[in-house]
């Protein structure tokens, strides 16, 4: 099947979706291309994607297009402007563009409030009226027995009637958040917490012990390493608490250890990055089916 992979980050959907044509990903993020270009091959435009005509699409065919576009207009933390703010200018860009071009297949992810959008409503209006039949779902990685929460909103549209989204799923082998662990004895003491900051937000750092085999993170945001509280979480290592490293939440996004990192871009970077990027199990347990 042929793929556009637009707000591609660093290749979430390529890196679910290995069998996947991807002919072309969108982002307008450097430091992303940096990280896609080091795992892909095929090709990747640095571009705004609100920028792209009509005749871009339409050069570009395919069947497929994978949107996983910015999340803040749909939070607390954004306001919740949704399509009134800036940041939404791509995503209301290409809800017009779908009607004009038509492909066969559009899968959505978002947070969890989207789905009670004015720019759902607009999705669910503008794109049924041209036949598309949209199925959506709300699910998490902990569904799957991963232990990382990442409750996201899912969609797909449709011009045939039974693609619809997986509601079924199987839990994984590797469950343990000890599995996900291998930072060095170096890297541990540079990912320390300061006990400064640690007294300070004692009450409020959600903390996970390796040893519980119930522990489950929270989800890791592209604040982690910048905000202290409502970032992710904090490995309790008996000796004080320490931040989970780059491959770590690499690893509880579900990326193989082949994905590669790289070292130009600084372990804040790659935060960002990575709380930007999507939980590879639960986007194959959802769209799997859709995509067969």
């Amino acid at each position: 099947m042929k793929c556009l992979e637009l707000f591609a980050g660093i290749g979430g959907f390529s890196a679910a979706f290995k069998n996947q044509n991807i002919i072309c990903a969108v982002d307008i993020n450097e430091q992303a291309a940096r990280v896609y270009r080091s795992n892909f091959e095929h090709p990747f435009l640095i571009a705004e994607i609100a920028s792209l005509s009509v005749a871009w699409f339409q050069e570009n065919s395919a069947d497929l297009w994978w949107m996983s576009p910015p999340c803040t207009p749909f939070t607390r933390r954004g306001r919740s402007a949704g399509l009134e703010d800036p940041r939404s200018s791509a995503l209301k860009h290409l809800i017009g563009i779908v009607p004009q071009v038509l492909p066969n297949l559009i899968c959505i992810e978002n947070v969890v409030g989207f789905e009670r959008s004015t720019a759902f409503d607009h999705v669910c209006r503008e794109w049924g009226k041209v036949g598309y039949h949209i199925d959506w779902t709300i699910a998490c990685p902990t569904l799957l027995g991963w232990p990382n929460l990442r409750p996201r909103f899912y969609a797909i549209a449709s011009l045939e009637r039974n693609r619809t989204l997986s509601r079924m799923y199987e839990k994984q082998a590797r469950v343990l958040l000890s599995d996900f662990l291998d930072a060095s004895n170096d890297e541990i003491e540079s990912l320390r917490l300061e006990n400064r900051l640690a007294n300070q937000y004692e009450k409020a750092i959600d903390r996970v012990q390796a040893t519980n085999v119930g522990a489950v993170t929270a989800c890791f945001t592209a604040a982690y390493g910048k905000s202290v509280i409502r970032s992710g979480s904090y490995l309790d290592t008996g000796m004080g608490y320490r931040r989970f490293s780059p491959r770590e939440v690499c690893r509880l996004l579900g990326f193989e250890d082949d994905f590669v990192l790289p070292s130009e871009l600084s372990r804040r970077q790659l935060w960002h990055l990575l709380g930007n990027s999507l939980s590879i199990p639960v986007i194959r347990a959802v769209f799997g089916g859709a995509l067969n």
